[in-house]
């Protein structure tokens, strides 16, 4: 009876140890999702009112950054890949000229962290729409490895475990419904994707 007790109470610990894990990894992605996408939102607005100030003008900044993030229950595999874009427009002006004539509003986007688009200011009346095609027809399916390395010497023996991975995802890009580019952006470290990522290595040490 007592043995059945506490194969009982290790099985409950076993399964309550779980889903406290679970729910900590759900917590923590959650989290840096939403610290990410706080980032991109003052980036943004930093980046039009610079922007606005030497126009003396107003400007508008979009920017769209694909990200692997990380994986929380192991770090050692890819993460999701996820989107995140912010947009922010901002009005700085005295009113006066600058030099002798007067300035124009100013649209950009920047795809990936890249050389930012001069967008034509749209005739109609409404904010400029940006959007990317839907990556998922676009996407090649990352290729990964994980290396186990052991080293012994001097006493000791050392265990450490390496991922490699790359990944490219290519797309078009539309402003206003209209198609005005083709994209192609490679991963790179930390995740982030670049014109010219070349792949992600994360090393970690096993005690």
């Amino acid at each position: 009876m007592l043995k059945s007790q506490k194969a009982q109470a290790v099985l409950e610990l076993a399964i309550l140890g779980a889903l406290i894990i679970t729910a900590f990894s759900i917590w923590i992605s959650y989290s840096e999702k939403y610290n990410r996408e706080q980032s991109y939102m003052q980036q943004t607005f930093r980046a039009a009112l610079k922007e606005a100030k030497n126009i003396n003008n107003s400007a508008s900044w979009d920017t769209i950054d694909f990200r692997r993030m990380p994986n929380v229950a192991n770090p050692m595999e890819l993460g999701e890949l996820q989107q995140f874009s912010s947009s922010n427009n901002v009005l700085w002006s005295d009113g006066k000229k600058k030099g002798d004539s007067e300035t124009e509003a100013k649209s950009y986007f920047q795809l990936n962290r890249g050389v930012p688009m001069d967008i034509p200011i749209s005739e109609e009346p409404g904010p400029v729409s940006i959007t990317t095609e839907s990556i998922s027809e676009y996407k090649s399916a990352p290729v990964s490895s994980v290396i186990f390395n052991k080293n012994e010497g001097g006493g000791s023996i050392t265990t450490s475990k390496v991922l490699t991975a790359t990944d490219t995802i290519t797309g078009g890009m539309y402003v206003d419904g209209k198609k005005t580019s083709d994209y192609e952006s490679s991963l790179g470290e930390g995740g982030i994707y670049k014109d010219e990522g070349g792949g992600l290595t994360r090393s970690r040490e096993l005690k």
